[in-house]
């Protein structure tokens, strides 16, 4: 009877120490040692599930070594990509036991992600989702609205609205977007339209490589006090993702442009353009980021002439779906028609909601 009690107890410890001896553990170069079950790696953090503090985000360069029980899946800075347990070894090394190489070392510098296996595979679902998604899937994008009134000596109103929005695959990306603003001044008794106009159009993105694509690009616009009946732009070329961080992102894009232009007094205008440009995404703070877009038109049939658009927004997210925001935009031309100014400048502050997957 003491024998079966000794192999109950013994089958008792195995199976409460079990985990704790089969958990993964990552040692700090402070000397604290963090205990549970490594989930992903991906970035400059390294992400573990404890049973006593939950999940614990720890700087990568904190680390001192390494232990993963369960295989893990490993993504390396060469692009080779392997699977197994791990652990730290003397002088930045890593072993991986793998199913099929056996034992393999490793500068624990070159891993650039790790993954447990149930990340594994929600990567890898949604990459299978990137590659072949349907058309309304992926969408993400905002809507802005800004409202402003004064009355008594002076009578003002303006309102201003715009939406956009993208759905990028890993192959390609489609962008739209629509901007409006109304504001009129009856000071006088008399109201007088200040300001209206509308722009809208797209950019269809084709990838070539990770850094490098082919676009081509719709732009419509409406503005009154230019005496611009409406304009069409249709143009293509190339583009380069410079800088690509957690932080920021950074693209330049060339190429050239066909303009066709319908003004008030009956004129008509058709050019050939050059189109250079540029697209920025900072993240500022946590919560609050900056978006950016200039592009400038050299004109090829009028040498000497150009025009320009520039966006500019500062947002600040108030909650997952509802943020502040303020924004600037300038249309130039160097070339108006008679009576018209060069330059169109627009300040606007108000809501901002945003929809679909976060950038």
């Amino acid at each position: 009877m003491s024998k079966f009690l000794s192999f109950v107890l013994t089958c008792v410890l195995v199976c409460v120490s079990g985990p704790s001896i089969l958990a993964d553990q990552i040692v700090l170069k402070n000397g604290d040692r963090i205990t549970g079950k490594i989930l992903k790696k991906d970035g400059d953090k390294i992400i573990i599930e404890t049973e006593s503090a939950g999940t614990v985000s720890i700087l990568w360069s904190a680390v001192e070594s390494i232990t993963a029980d369960e295989p893990v899946n490993l993504e390396l800075s060469d692009g080779q990509v392997i699977k197994g347990t791990m652990a730290s070894k003397a002088e930045e090394k890593v072993e991986v036991a793998t199913r099929d190489a056996g034992t393999i070392e490793i500068e624990r510098s070159s891993i650039q992600v790790v993954r447990n296996e149930t990340e594994q595979a929600a990567y890898e679902a949604e990459q299978e989702r990137l590659l072949y998604p349907g058309f309304t899937d992926l969408w993400a994008g905002s809507i802005d609205a800004g409202f402003s009134l004064t009355t008594g000596n002076s009578r003002t109103k303006a309102l201003t609205v715009g939406a956009r929005a993208s759905r990028e695959t890993t192959r390609d990306k489609i962008s739209v977007y629509a901007n409006a603003i109304q504001a009129s001044n009856s000071t006088s008794g008399n109201s007088v339209t200040t300001a209206e106009a509308v722009w809208f159009g797209g950019r269809y993105d084709v990838n070539l490589s990770e850094r490098t694509f082919v676009f081509g690009t719709a732009d419509f616009e409406y503005d009154k006090p230019q005496q611009l009946d409406f304009r069409t732009v249709f143009g293509g070329g190339f583009g380069y993702r410079w800088i690509r961080t957690e932080r920021t992102k950074l693209d330049l894009f060339g190429g050239a442009a066909f303009n066709r232009e319908y003004f008030s007094d009956g004129s008509r205008r058709n050019s050939a353009e050059v189109l250079i440009g540029d697209e920025l995404k900072f993240k500022l703070t946590d919560s609050t980021s900056l978006e950016q877009r200039l592009v400038v038109y050299p004109n090829i049939s009028r040498l000497g002439t150009f025009r320009s658009t520039f966006d500019a927004s500062v947002v600040t997210q108030l909650s997952d779906w509802l943020g502040w925001q303020f924004t600037v935009g300038n249309r130039f031309n160097s070339d108006p028609i008679a009576g018209a100014r060069s330059n169109d400048f627009l300040f606007s502050t108000g809501i901002r909601a945003t929809f679909g997957k976060k950038n």
